[in-house]
């Protein structure tokens, strides 16, 4: 029977249950995206076909994650820091292995060589990007000086991808072959977009640790 008393049974521990460890569940949720990205790599590096499906894998456990904190967020009666922002950081870590997938199926479906030097300088700098969130995330509880370091360096990656890619789109346009031109341009715009995600990760990052510092 839904009673007031009833409903104060049902209140009582979720108020005084153990507080969630959000912390954790960032740095899990960064560490899953970083395989994401490993694996990305892995498959332009190596050309192992396997690796497609794995950051396919990766990224539905990633999207799991993800929910899980979600649902820990609308359960939980007290958080380490502002609710919003920590679901704002698992949103936005979402988009980086989302953008490594995004790159996975667009290589497959423009049939793109994956013999482009400019291609594995790209995917190198992504890996070290989230590497570097991972980082930040892990010393976010603990280390706030060396989390703020680490998503700094997140963000100056995206500026070192940039430079590969304007360099590569030059290289890319001096060529005559129009079909090629169109598909690996494609193929650059993804990999600079899923760039793209990991400055802003490392961004909102750096805005929470002064918030929460």
């Amino acid at each position: 029977m839904d009673t007031p008393e009833a409903r104060k049974r049902w209140q009582l521990p979720q108020v005084f249950s153990p507080p969630v460890d959000f912390y954790a569940l960032l740095e899990t949720q960064a560490a899953k995206t970083l395989e994401g990205v490993l694996a990305l790599h892995a498959w332009i590096e190596e050309g192992d076909e396997s690796n497609c499906q794995r950051v396919r894998d990766l990224e539905r456990e990633a999207d799991q994650l993800k929910l899980n904190l979600e649902r820990k967020l609308v359960e939980s009666f007290v958080t380490p820091f502002d609710r919003e922002d920590i679901y704002d950081l698992s949103a936005r870590l979402d988009e980086v292995i989302n953008g490594a997938k995004y790159v996975v199926r667009e290589i497959e479906a423009l049939e793109l060589s994956l013999k482009d030097s400019f291609l594995r300088s790209m995917s190198e700098v992504l890996v070290e990007g989230t590497r570097c969130l991972h980082l930040s995330f892990a010393n976010l509880k603990s280390n706030l000086k060396e989390a703020s370091d680490q998503a700094s360096l997140a963000c100056k990656s995206e500026t070192r991808f940039s430079k590969i890619y304007r360099q590569a789109m030059r290289q890319l346009f001096a060529l005559d072959d129009v079909k090629k031109i169109l598909k690996t341009r494609e193929v650059y715009r993804y990999m600079l977009q899923a760039s793209e995600k990991v400055d802003k990760v490392g961004k909102k990052l750096s805005h929470i640790i002064v918030k929460i510092g």
